[in-house]
């Protein structure tokens, strides 16, 4: 009996007592995948169920691969899906903004307000004054994804 012959007994004992690696039980698979000729007489009866234990693992491995490719797949979908919710948002709050703005400007064009917006609560017709606000604001927007800046202005406008 060679040394191999012997590690694989010392396998099939552990493997029958439940104390095998998955790496020591492919090694059985693959010892059995043999022709029956290279077998042990005394082996053979083992080699079928060994080789059918060897496709359930790998039919079981492809499984929960398909099924891992397959969350990763929606995963990417959603997180997708969330990015262009923000970009969206963002998008809405900056027309909202620029509307606001050139409804203000073209508003009030009387004889001593020609430009009147309400900055942080307070009334403000000093043009330079706004328009400082507004860029402060596109800015502040442009330099972040929009979604944190977006969803504090919308909680802010429609919770009063």
């Amino acid at each position: 009996m060679n040394d191999n012959t012997l590690k694989i007994r010392t396998l099939i004992d552990r493997f029958f007592d439940g104390e095998t690696t998955l790496d020591e039980e492919q090694q059985l698979y693959a010892f059995f995948r043999r022709p029956p000729a290279e077998l042990p007489e005394d082996l053979l009866p083992l080699r079928d169920m060994f080789l059918d234990l060897a496709v359930v693992q790998y039919v079981a491995t492809e499984s929960q691969q398909t099924v891992h490719e397959s969350q990763q797949a929606e995963q990417t979908e959603q997180t997708k899906h969330r990015r262009w919710l923000r970009w969206t948002a963002a998008a809405a709050v900056a027309l909202l903004m620029v509307g606001g703005a050139a409804t203000l400007f073209t508003h009030g064009r009387g004889a001593d307000d020609d430009c009147v917006a309400y900055i942080y609560g307070q009334r403000t017709t000093d043009r330079t004054v706004v328009l400082s606000e507004m860029q402060k604001t596109m800015t502040a927007l442009s330099a972040t994804d929009g979604s944190d800046v977006v969803e504090e202005q919308l909680k802010t406008m429609f919770s009063h």
